[in-house]
Protein backbone atom coordinates (compact mmCIF):
# COMPACT_ATOMS: atom_id res chain seq x y z
CA UNK A 1 0.00 0.00 0.00
CA UNK A 2 1.48 3.14 -0.91
CA UNK A 3 1.60 6.33 1.09
CA UNK A 4 -2.10 8.50 0.85
CA UNK A 5 -3.78 5.22 -0.64
CA UNK A 6 -6.80 3.78 1.65
CA UNK A 7 -7.46 0.27 1.81
CA UNK A 8 -10.61 -0.52 0.19
CA UNK A 9 -13.10 -1.66 2.91
CA UNK A 10 -15.21 -4.58 2.70
CA UNK A 11 -18.68 -4.16 1.66
CA UNK A 12 -19.68 -5.71 4.69
CA UNK A 13 -17.68 -3.68 7.16
CA UNK A 14 -19.09 -1.13 4.99
CA UNK A 15 -22.56 -1.02 5.47
CA UNK A 16 -22.39 -1.84 9.43
CA UNK A 17 -19.95 1.24 9.48
CA UNK A 18 -22.78 3.50 7.84
CA UNK A 19 -25.35 2.17 10.18
CA UNK A 20 -23.45 2.10 13.44
CA UNK A 21 -23.96 5.81 14.51
CA UNK A 22 -27.47 6.01 12.98
CA UNK A 23 -28.93 6.02 16.77
CA UNK A 24 -31.36 4.35 17.24
CA UNK A 25 -31.03 2.07 14.27
CA UNK A 26 -29.74 -1.29 14.82
CA UNK A 27 -27.55 -3.10 12.41
CA UNK A 28 -28.76 -7.14 11.94
CA UNK A 29 -26.95 -10.36 10.32
CA UNK A 30 -28.87 -11.28 6.80
CA UNK A 31 -32.29 -10.59 6.63
CA UNK A 32 -32.78 -10.69 10.08
CA UNK A 33 -34.66 -7.35 10.58
CA UNK A 34 -37.17 -8.16 7.77
CA UNK A 35 -40.50 -9.32 10.14
CA UNK A 36 -42.69 -11.85 9.59
CA UNK A 37 -46.20 -10.71 7.72
CA UNK A 38 -43.99 -7.63 6.84
CA UNK A 39 -41.25 -8.24 4.03
CA UNK A 40 -40.32 -11.51 5.09
CA UNK A 41 -39.92 -13.66 2.27
CA UNK A 42 -40.74 -11.39 -0.42
CA UNK A 43 -36.91 -9.79 -0.28
CA UNK A 44 -34.55 -12.17 -1.03
CA UNK A 45 -30.65 -11.64 -2.67
CA UNK A 46 -30.08 -13.46 -5.95
CA UNK A 47 -26.82 -14.52 -3.77
CA UNK A 48 -27.55 -14.29 -0.41
CA UNK A 49 -23.93 -14.37 0.30
CA UNK A 50 -23.69 -10.68 -0.82
CA UNK A 51 -26.80 -9.14 1.63
CA UNK A 52 -24.26 -7.25 4.04
CA UNK A 53 -27.11 -7.08 6.65
CA UNK A 54 -30.63 -5.21 7.44
CA UNK A 55 -32.07 -2.91 9.45
CA UNK A 56 -35.74 -2.19 10.72
CA UNK A 57 -35.82 1.45 10.43
CA UNK A 58 -39.44 1.65 11.70
CA UNK A 59 -39.13 -0.36 14.73
CA UNK A 60 -35.99 1.33 16.06
CA UNK A 61 -37.05 4.85 15.16
CA UNK A 62 -40.51 3.85 16.64
CA UNK A 63 -40.11 5.43 20.30
CA UNK A 64 -38.03 8.65 18.72
CA UNK A 65 -39.96 9.69 16.10
CA UNK A 66 -43.76 7.88 17.41
CA UNK A 67 -46.39 10.10 15.37
CA UNK A 68 -43.98 9.94 11.46
CA UNK A 69 -44.62 8.18 8.78
CA UNK A 70 -41.32 5.70 8.65
CA UNK A 71 -39.64 4.39 6.14
CA UNK A 72 -39.52 0.69 7.07
CA UNK A 73 -35.80 -1.17 6.17
CA UNK A 74 -32.68 -0.63 4.74
CA UNK A 75 -30.86 -3.74 3.19
CA UNK A 76 -27.21 -3.70 2.38
CA UNK A 77 -26.08 -5.73 -0.38
CA UNK A 78 -22.84 -6.39 -2.42
CA UNK A 79 -23.13 -5.51 -6.21
CA UNK A 80 -19.71 -5.64 -7.97
CA UNK A 81 -17.58 -4.92 -5.17
CA UNK A 82 -19.68 -2.13 -3.88
CA UNK A 83 -21.61 -1.55 -1.16
CA UNK A 84 -25.55 -0.48 -2.28
CA UNK A 85 -28.32 0.41 0.34
CA UNK A 86 -31.40 -0.80 -0.77
CA UNK A 87 -34.23 1.19 1.32
CA UNK A 88 -36.86 -0.77 0.90
CA UNK A 89 -40.91 -0.29 2.01
CA UNK A 90 -43.48 -2.56 2.71
CA UNK A 91 -47.08 -1.42 2.39
CA UNK A 92 -50.37 -1.52 0.49
CA UNK A 93 -50.57 -0.83 -3.20
CA UNK A 94 -54.12 1.27 -3.17
CA UNK A 95 -54.71 4.44 -4.60
CA UNK A 96 -55.25 5.73 -1.54
CA UNK A 97 -51.83 4.72 -0.25
CA UNK A 98 -49.83 6.98 -2.83
CA UNK A 99 -49.70 9.93 -0.43
CA UNK A 100 -48.42 8.10 2.81
CA UNK A 101 -45.31 6.69 0.49
CA UNK A 102 -45.18 9.92 -0.45
CA UNK A 103 -44.82 11.01 3.48
CA UNK A 104 -42.26 8.32 4.05
CA UNK A 105 -40.16 8.88 1.31
CA UNK A 106 -40.10 12.50 2.79
CA UNK A 107 -39.20 11.49 6.60
CA UNK A 108 -36.28 9.02 5.62
CA UNK A 109 -35.05 12.56 3.32
CA UNK A 110 -34.82 14.38 6.52
CA UNK A 111 -33.52 11.28 8.75
CA UNK A 112 -30.98 10.74 6.37
CA UNK A 113 -29.79 15.02 6.10
CA UNK A 114 -28.81 14.10 10.07
CA UNK A 115 -25.36 14.04 10.71
CA UNK A 116 -24.97 10.58 12.16
CA UNK A 117 -26.82 9.37 9.03
CA UNK A 118 -24.07 10.79 6.98
CA UNK A 119 -22.18 7.57 5.87
CA UNK A 120 -25.30 5.48 5.10
CA UNK A 121 -26.87 8.82 3.10
CA UNK A 122 -23.71 8.73 1.03
CA UNK A 123 -23.87 4.94 0.25
CA UNK A 124 -25.16 4.59 -3.48
CA UNK A 125 -29.07 3.34 -2.62
CA UNK A 126 -31.97 2.37 -4.21
CA UNK A 127 -35.54 3.12 -2.96
CA UNK A 128 -38.05 0.29 -3.28
CA UNK A 129 -42.17 0.22 -2.40
CA UNK A 130 -42.99 -3.87 -2.33
CA UNK A 131 -46.85 -4.14 -2.02
CA UNK A 132 -47.76 -6.02 0.98
CA UNK A 133 -51.01 -7.33 -0.57
CA UNK A 134 -53.13 -6.70 -3.70
CA UNK A 135 -51.96 -4.08 -6.10
CA UNK A 136 -54.95 -1.73 -6.97
CA UNK A 137 -53.70 1.68 -8.09
CA UNK A 138 -55.17 2.23 -11.91
CA UNK A 139 -53.12 3.43 -14.70
CA UNK A 140 -55.93 6.72 -15.32
CA UNK A 141 -55.45 7.78 -11.66
CA UNK A 142 -53.68 10.80 -10.85
CA UNK A 143 -51.77 8.44 -7.66
CA UNK A 144 -50.66 6.38 -10.51
CA UNK A 145 -49.55 9.33 -12.56
CA UNK A 146 -47.75 10.57 -9.36
CA UNK A 147 -45.89 6.95 -8.87
CA UNK A 148 -44.47 7.00 -12.27
CA UNK A 149 -43.76 10.67 -12.48
CA UNK A 150 -42.96 12.22 -9.47
CA UNK A 151 -42.34 9.56 -7.50
CA UNK A 152 -39.70 8.06 -10.00
CA UNK A 153 -38.01 11.19 -10.38
CA UNK A 154 -37.38 11.51 -6.58
CA UNK A 155 -36.05 7.76 -7.05
CA UNK A 156 -39.01 5.47 -5.98
CA UNK A 157 -39.35 2.09 -7.46
CA UNK A 158 -42.18 0.00 -7.01
CA UNK A 159 -41.27 -3.60 -6.90
CA UNK A 160 -44.36 -5.27 -7.06
CA UNK A 161 -44.98 -7.94 -4.29
CA UNK A 162 -41.16 -8.94 -4.23
CA UNK A 163 -38.11 -7.63 -4.68
CA UNK A 164 -35.16 -9.49 -5.55
CA UNK A 165 -32.06 -7.44 -4.90
CA UNK A 166 -28.67 -7.77 -7.35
Amino acid sequence: MTAGKKKARPPKETFRDAVNPCKPLQHREGLQAIKRGEGKGQISGQDASKILGSVDIDGDCRATHPESNRWDYVVGYERSGQTIAHFIEVHSAETSEVSVIEKKLDWLETFLQHDAARNLAALPRELHWIASGRINIPQHTPQYKKLQTTLRKRGLLFAGKTLLLT
